[in-house]
């Protein structure tokens, strides 16, 4: 019997498991037996719980979302369309829908698949080597396992981070909405929220749409604007604050086709640089340059090859740069969306990094980098990030209608921060395992601090997720493979990269995770039958 610890119950471990089950056959089943931990109910985890508020949306297309296997050949899309016909063409429903069809096939899994799965609503508190197997130990004890699988997700990321501002943490409000965070801040209040990104406009949304509000079509407006009709129980005022004062563009809507014919051809040069036994970072900036410049003129953006490296480094454009306020950018990508206003090289580099994105993911996997390109590229990466993967065109609009209404706002840190005010904190903890990058970034868990005290997973200078190989197999300090530890999802981002994304083509780790445990699961049948 191969025993196996999944701590961390959400989509990574969903598809790990669904991989695993797919791939057993009924004669050897009984010799795995899984446990997943996690204190919230699996497959959807904490981020895609179902009990979150209505009006938190999915911020990508839901037609990326697949958790078919052959339990169920059902997509999101198609699950959604069986339940309700009325919602199954609104591109982003709400993230509790995405829940409800997450745990829908975890619960297939454990009633009707082949592989015997088990949850633990418990969080685990520390992993430890026990001879050839590992102790998990919770709050109630210590149980013993062949296998542990790292998939915390959000859940370990940011453990204790969030109490020492002094703020009402935003997943009070938002994901783990509880009355008590809501009664915090009432009707009338002045809000001022830290950050300025997706989390901070979850907030806006739960303390206006949440409370009442409603939203109508804008009278004489563009048809795709709206006006927001207040309900009272609102703040009155709601200020984000960021360090730069930039905000997040408004997602493309589309691809023109001569813009996809030039990605195309790029995708291709990507896949041959990072084919290479040497690769240099800079050719990979020259073919994503190049791409921005061919992309810029094919759809009659103005632009140079100086503005558009401007652009990537500073983070907006010359364009934007001289406007000083925020939501008039948001307006101008909104109009040009709609063929109303040029496109803005924000725009260009949105389509770059978005369109380009899967062939970077398989061609920075584990890239040896030199510590000042790294620095370097997680700069450029933040501004590229903040361009391409912006809200969607509606929950834009919706930002827009606010600020016209007169109820929010958005500040560069240092600016505006005067008088009496409630304080939020939406600044989500980064992704990986440490608080920043090591060597100085400290351990976010003592799961973590634990099983780097003891050697068993690496880290490597400038980088703060977890070190492993392509099957997900943790690498250990002195380098060599912890054949009986594997991470999946957001604990190994930077030596892999992209994983806050329900896409599951994504990452092909979870895959090689299945076949090695497929081939330990054959090879003990095979000392069995002699």
């Amino acid at each position: 019997m191969i025993r196996i610890a999944m701590i961390g119950g959400g989509p990574k471990c969903l598809f790990a498991l669904l991989e695993l089950n797919d791939a057993l056959t009924g004669d050897v089943a009984g010799l795995v037996q899984v446990d997943v931990y996690d204190p919230y109910p699996p497959g959807a985890g904490r981020v895609w719980n179902t009990g979150q508020p209505r009006e938190l949306r999915l911020n990508v297309n839901s037609r990326i979302i697949d958790a078919s296997s052959s339990l169920c050949a059902q997509t999101f899309n198609g699950y959604r369309a069986q339940e309700s016909a009325a919602s199954s063409h609104d591109a982003f429903p709400p993230r509790a829908l995405v829940g409800e069809y997450l745990s829908e096939q975890f619960r297939l899994l454990t009633r009707q698949g082949t592989l015997p799965v088990a949850h633990r609503a418990l969080a685990v508190e520390h992993v430890e080597r026990h001879g050839e197997q590992w102790r998990v130990a919770t709050s109630t004890g210590s149980v013993l396992y062949d296998e542990v699988v790292l998939a915390t997700g959000h859940g370990l990321a940011g453990a204790g981070r969030e109490a020492l501002h002094g703020m009402i943490p935003a997943a009070e409000l938002t994901v783990e909405q509880s009355a008590q965070a809501t009664r915090k801040v009432p009707a009338g209040a002045a809000v001022q929220i830290r950050g300025a990104a997706l989390t901070a406009y979850d907030v806006a949304m739960v303390l206006t749409e949440g409370r009442g509000g409603r939203w109508e079509p804008l009278a004489g407006g563009s048809p795709d604007a709206l006006k927001y009709v207040p309900s009272g129980d609102e703040p009155r005022l709601i200020t984000m604050i960021s360090r730069h004062g930039i905000p997040m563009t408004p997602k493309p809507q589309g691809i023109p086709s001569r813009a996809q014919r030039i990605l195309d051809s790029y995708k291709l040069q990507l896949r041959q640089w990072g084919s290479r036994g040497t690769r240099e970072i800079r050719q990979m900036w020259r073919i994503l340059l190049d791409c921005a410049i061919d992309i810029a003129d094919a759809t009659e953006v103005a632009a140079s090859e100086e503005s558009l490296a401007r652009t990537v480094r500073k983070g907006r454009s010359d364009q934007f740069s001289t406007q000083p306020n925020p939501f008039e950018q948001i307006r101008f990508s909104l109009d040009a969306h709609h063929g109303r206003n040029p496109h803005s090289q924000e725009w260009v580099w949105a389509v770059v990094w978005s369109g380009l994105y899967s062939e970077l993911v398989v061609s920075l996997a584990r890239f040896q980098w030199d510590p000042q390109d790294r620095k370097e590229f997680n700069a450029v990466a933040v501004n590229l990030e903040r361009m391409a993967f912006g809200p969607p065109a509606p929950t834009a609009q919706k930002l827009l209608a606010l600020h016209e209404a007169g109820m929010l706002r958005h500040e560069r840190a240092g600016y505006g921060e005067a008088g009496e005010s409630i304080n939020i904190d939406a600044v989500t903890a980064p992704a990986g395992v440490l608080s920043g990058p090591c060597p100085q970034g400290e351990p976010t868990s003592e799961l973590i601090r634990g099983l780097l005290r003891s050697g068993q997973i690496k880290i490597r200078p400038g980088e703060r997720g977890l070190l492993t190989d392509t099957d997900g197999t943790c690498i250990t300090a002195e380098g060599s493979r912890n054949e009986s530890l594997a991470a999946l999802g957001r604990p190994t981002e930077d030596p892999t990269l992209g994983h806050d994304t329900l896409n599951r083509a994504l990452h092909p780790e979870y895959r090689g995770w299945s076949q090695r445990i497929i081939a330990q699961v054959n090879a003990r049948n095979r000392k069995v039958a002699y």
